[in-house]
């Protein structure tokens, strides 16, 4: 009986360690399928439960949109490179998470477009934010390590739009693309 015990205990010692391993990759999975691997940012499923969220409250706090597109990015690729094209998605993440601290919530749109939603900010506070993100971004100045080259030809794109009552996701996401 003894031994049964002791060889009991440690299948039940093993089966909690099988369980605690499981329940942390569990926990990578969910926060790898919010997160975007390239920039770091949250990805665009996240936006959408927040939006959603935000839209469907009975009392809908300001919100502000910025959408944001790097431009001719197709062309930066072309011409320098994916593994350059590469380098300055991974700054645009760096930067979005530099200046948007919570409750904003910078993510990465899809391909060149991110986007930060900012709750509880009013309009003038999301242009004021866009603009001081398209100064920090057309000061990037990317070396290539194999030519020296410099590139300083990086630009991108703004809209801005706030929350307007009874307004749908797709509504506000297309004022402010």
């Amino acid at each position: 009986i003894t031994e049964a015990t002791s060889q009991f205990q440690q299948q039940i010692a093993a089966a909690q360690e099988e369980i605690s391993a499981l329940k942390e990759e569990l926990q990578k999975t969910r926060q790898d399928a919010r997160i975007d691997p390239l920039t770091g940012l949250f990805n665009r499923r996240v936006f959408d439960t927040k939006l959603e969220q935000i839209i469907g409250a009975s009392s809908p706090p300001i919100t502000s949109l910025i959408m944001i597109d790097i431009d001719f990015f197709k062309k930066f690729n072309d011409e320098y490179g994916h593994l350059m094209g590469d380098k300055v998605l991974q700054y645009f993440g760096k930067l979005l998470k530099d200046e948007c601290k919570e409750p904003t919530l910078a993510v990465r749109f899809g391909g060149e477009e991110f986007a930060i939603l900012l709750i509880g900010q009013p309009l003038p506070l999301a242009a004021e934010l866009a603009e001081t993100m398209r100064h920090k971004i057309q000061a990037i100045r990317i070396k290539q390590k194999k030519t020296g080259q410099v590139i300083s030809s990086i630009t991108a794109s703004f809209g801005v739009a706030q929350l307007a009552p009874n307004e749908s996701a797709e509504q506000f996401i297309e004022r402010a693309d």
